[in-house]
């Protein structure tokens, strides 16, 4: 198992773009190892998403001010010039997020490039972010889900959580990640 998840890394580094299908035999374990090890975006393809003709109709950008956040911008770029609607969404009230700068700044370097957004703040209210994030992507119809990946320890991962952890093994749209 771990040989074939390092031929995929290897020759993931060599692409601009790797396609994981979450189909019945979808492994997570080597879908993590080419995220994080390819320095690629990676899009992780649920099975519905596999029988459906892929649109980007609306696309849904994770924002949070991390570098992953910011990386996953700008593998997206294409992708977002493509799209009919951007909607930026930040969950307040699940992480401290320390920054002096506003969304509304994302919304002008993407303007920049062409691409209107709709920036929205949603309340965490107490619900792990995996769950945030997909009642937004599933209220606003997203068609694609951009997002940062985070990795932590493996036994940090279990004890903490976090959207990485929580999407990855069932994805409920397809996901972009980038890391």
């Amino acid at each position: 198992m771990h040989e074939v998840s390092d031929v995929f890394v290897e020759y993931g580094r060599m692409r601009d773009l790797m396609i994981i299908p979450a189909a019945p035999s979808y492994d997570q374990w080597h879908a993590e190892s080419v995220i994080f090890g390819t320095g690629k975006p990676t899009l992780i393809l649920p099975e519905r998403a596999l029988a459906e003709t892929f649109k980007l109709n609306t696309v849904m950008v994770a924002w949070d001010f991390s570098r992953t956040a910011a990386r996953a911008i700008a593998d997206a770029i294409g992708i977002l010039e493509k799209a009919k609607d951007v909607r930026v969404v930040t969950v307040q009230n699940e992480k401290e997020i320390d920054t002096k700068r506003s969304s509304e700044e994302v919304a002008k370097n993407l303007s920049r490039h062409g691409i209107s957004v709709t920036l929205e703040n949603v309340d965490a209210a107490g619900r792990p972010i995996g769950e945030v994030l997909k009642a937004s992507a599933a209220s606003c119809g997203a068609d694609l889900l951009v997002m940062g990946a985070y990795g932590h320890s493996r036994f940090r991962e279990f004890i903490l959580g976090g959207a990485t952890q929580s999407l990855l093994p069932d994805p409920p749209l397809p996901i972009m990640f980038s890391h």
